[in-house]
């Protein structure tokens, strides 16, 4: 049996995924997983990494907009206003 996360874990400065397998080491700890419902018993020990995500388009390419907004595309970088320059007050060079 494996203990497995059924939410991210931060522990001893490693971040667990959900799904990961999680160290048994110390009884109090597994037992307050699991008391919470962050961690489970896992009857099968074999078990399928989470998919990544994959980028819908590359970036700087105009791609699918998800609100219908022609300026909020994906992938498309946004452009910006040029930085307005400061101006010295009068009398001042």
């Amino acid at each position: 049996m494996t203990l497995r996360a059924k939410a991210p874990v931060l522990y001893a400065s490693r971040q667990y995924r959900v799904g990961d397998a999680l160290p048994g080491t110390d009884e109090k700890l597994v037992e307050a997983w699991l008391e919470s419902g962050v961690a489970f018993w896992d009857e099968v020990d074999v078990h399928e990494p989470a998919p990544k995500a994959r980028p819908i388009s590359p970036p700087g390419k105009p791609g699918k907009s998800s609100d219908g907004d022609p300026d909020a595309l994906v992938g498309k970088v946004p452009e910006r206003a040029p930085k307005a320059r400061k101006t010295p007050a009068k009398g001042k060079k």
